[in-house]
């Protein structure tokens, strides 16, 4: 299938499922045809969590060793200062075993 003008008169109401109609009303009418266009046939299922290897990078990267920097990423990504403490612990714990494996 491909883009033909007479659909951009389509509305959420024209999907012909709900989650079609909900990803319309969500985050518009060109991103569900693109899900149409793209995706037939696929089943997509998003986590909750699909940006938290990104987000845990992030504050791995930013993480400079003070409470400041520990504040500001908390902030930055909605998360308490103890679970910005638990991801750098986890990494450093990780970085730790794969440096133990080398030897």
């Amino acid at each position: 299938m491909q883009y033909e003008p007479w659909m951009d008169k389509a509305t959420p109401d024209d999907m012909p499922n709900a989650d079609l109609k909900f990803v319309a009303e969500t985050v518009g009418m060109r991103q569900a045809l693109l899900f149409v266009f793209l995706l037939s046939g696929y089943n997509v299922y998003i986590p909750k969590n699909a940006l938290r290897l990104v987000r845990d990078k992030h504050i791995i990267n930013k993480y400079d060793g003070t409470k400041y920097t520990i504040n500001i990423l908390a902030k930055e990504c909605d998360l308490t200062t103890r679970q910005i403490y638990r991801i750098i612990e986890e990494h450093l714990h990780k970085s730790k075993d794969k440096d133990s494996k080398k030897d």
